[in-house]
């Protein structure tokens, strides 16, 4: 059989934009790695910005597959919708199924899309390779595919029980990283940087994250936070540098790394004796002391991702699930300041029931965190997670809205001219913040924090106005640093390279 993945890897903001480049995924090259493993050829169209019609076929008819596998997430679905229609006005002899998040959290949505004969549910690598087995001998499988819904051709669905999960990493080969242009990923070109996963799964269950979601998807879900053994993990990061000795430090995508103490101390010694590459990955508050902290500055862990998400105590316990104490938050930031890692810390705005003053508690907790860089996103409520729910129940889901409507839900103590507002304005007021936060005088400063607060907060500050502005010099200052990466992408190495390193330095 001659596989076709269909990767869709673009941005509603970006998709007629064609000099992006594109991102590693590590579940297809584990599944392109079993079918050939099985026999099968597979090659992928990598998709980083939405071609027209014309292109789309002519391109699909060069790689002349006997079945299509389209990989969707949440925010490019009405666009692979659209692609599979196309399929099927063109090419309906070619057999198409659909994975991912949004297929596993919407199987229904996705097995009624015209085009679509399959949706394959949770992970794919074993029952996608006997699913293009059982094919490739008796047409299709119908009811004899684990983990498939599939549709025949009178569109009766058979929703066929989920394969179990694997439990040993250790027995999936590894990735295949000959499938993607891998030294031309946008982590590569711009940074040297390897994105890898050693893991499956995460131990929590955040209202807003589809992790929970995937793991309720399985009967029996115990134990599925999953890491291959720390010697085959090795051997993984060993590969990819046999590939490329290029690669200067590693980007480790896995939820979250430090996971299982028991498994990251063993690991991390082996990094250091075999790998000894600079790395980042992400990690969460509750899981770092100050053992951790060192343990992962002198591997080489030179930066974090972290989650915050938002500012008051009381809000994340009752609607993140997230129970983390802020002062907590502010001293571990500032140990891993101390012992030298950069601290990149995510937030979300526009989450139900939020409010102006709450966003200002994030705001100011992140000014507080002293964080190296801070991501501010915008609140998206993907199908089946609890805060869609929470969502739902508010009634702040207007259907009218379009998913690619930047600000998804609509809350009358929020409108969404201040949400947007709040999420341009971020990173001003952040640094307006952190300045009276350094203040020693604390009665000047508590009084200029107040009245700051007051004026952020004002019914007649011009929200929509500022918010408008600042969102165009968001977006040209993003536009500068994509033509930098493409045009010269040295200058925007060295650049991005001396960055970090300032801000390395400043920390010691």
């Amino acid at each position: 059989m001659n596989y076709l993945f269909i990767y869709p890897d673009f941005l509603d903001a970006t998709k007629h934009v064609k000099t992006i480049p594109g991102n590693y995924n590590e579940g297809i090259a584990s599944i392109s790695a079993v079918l050939k493993q099985g026999g099968h050829s597979v090659c992928l169209y990598h998709l980083t910005y939405l071609p027209e019609k014309d292109e789309f076929i002519r391109k699909v008819k060069e790689f002349s597959p006997g079945m299509i596998g389209f990989t969707i997430r949440t925010s490019v679905f009405d666009y692979a919708a659209a692609m599979a229609g196309w399929l099927d006005d063109e090419l309906p002899e070619i057999y198409v199924m659909a994975g991912g998040y949004h297929p596993s959290l919407a199987p229904e949505e996705v097995i009624a899309t015209r085009g679509i004969d399959a949706v394959c549910i949770g992970e794919g690598e074993f029952a996608c390779r006997d699913f293009v087995d059982y094919y490739e001998k008796n047409a299709c499988p119908d009811k004899a595919a684990q983990s498939f819904w599939v549709k025949d051709a009178d569109g009766a669905v058979f929703r066929n029980p989920i394969r179990p999960f694997l439990t040993d990493l250790d027995a999936l080969p590894f990735p295949d990283l000959d499938l993607f242009d891998y030294t031309n990923l946008k982590s590569n070109l711009t940074q040297n940087t390897a994105e890898v996963i050693v893991s499956r799964g995460c131990l929590y269950s955040c209202t807003y994250c589809a992790n929970a979601q995937l793991r309720k998807i399985y009967p029996e879900h115990r134990a599925y936070a999953r890491f291959r053994s720390p010697e085959n993990a090795i051997q993984l990061l060993e590969r990819v540098l046999e590939r490329d000795p290029s690669i200067t430090a590693f980007s480790f995508n896995d939820a979250i790394l430090n996971m299982y103490a028991d498994w990251f101390y063993p690991f991390i010694e082996l990094y250091k004796q075999r790998i000894r590459r600079k790395y980042t990955c992400n990690l969460r508050f509750d899981h770092i002391d100050e053992k951790m902290a060192r343990t992962l500055a002198e591997s080489g862990c030179y930066l974090i991702t972290i989650g915050v998400e938002n500012g008051n105590e009381e809000f994340r316990k009752k609607y993140l699930r997230r129970v983390m104490k802020n002062e907590h938050i502010v001293t571990l930031s500032h140990l891993l300041k101390k012992v030298g890692i950069l601290v990149y810390a995510y937030n979300i705005i526009g989450l139900p029931h939020e409010t102006l003053a709450l966003t200002l508690e994030t705001i100011k907790l992140n000014a507080r965190m002293y964080a190296d860089n801070v991501v501010a996103s915008l609140f998206f409520p993907y199908p089946t997670t609890e805060l869609r729910k929470i969502s739902e129940e508010g009634g702040f889901l207007d259907p009218s809205v379009s998913m690619h409507d930047p600000v998804q839900l609509r809350m009358k103590n929020y409108p969404r001219r201040d949400i947007l507002y709040m999420r341009y304005s971020f990173m001003p007021l952040l640094k307006k913040y952190r300045k009276l936060y350094a203040m020693t005088d604390e009665a000047a400063r508590d009084k200029k924090i107040a009245r700051l607060d007051r004026r952020v907060l004002s019914k007649h500050r011009p929200r929509g106005l500022i918010g408008a502005w600042r969102k165009r010099t968001h977006l040209f200052v993003v536009f500068l640093k994509r033509i930098a990466s493409k045009k010269l992408p040295a200058l925007y190495k060295k650049l991005r390279g001396m960055r970090i390193k300032k801000q390395a330095a400043s920390k010691t």
